[in-house]
């Protein structure tokens, strides 16, 4: 089963997934899929009805919270100014 159709099963509205893509272009769709998904299923393992409103937060600061962790290594190089 793909996160997708994860998705749609915890009753997730993929306008959540289209509006983390949009602030997250740096993240691959599917890694922002991925996440929703993730906190959906954490929220349904604790007992906790998550209002979609509440998973775009969640799924937010842990987006934040990839890319703000990416090491320097990863980051694409900026040209001096010189070049």
């Amino acid at each position: 089963m793909s996160s997708t159709q994860l998705i749609s099963r915890l009753d997730v509205s993929p306008a959540i997934v289209g509006r983390l893509c949009r602030d997250f272009t740096e993240l691959s769709r599917e890694t922002v899929e991925r996440c929703v998904t993730d906190v959906g299923l954490r929220g349904r393992h604790l007992g906790v009805d998550l209002t979609p409103e509440l998973v775009e937060l969640l799924a937010r600061e842990h987006l934040v919270s990839m890319v703000k962790s990416e090491p320097p290594s990863a980051r694409r190089a900026e040209p001096s100014s010189g070049e």
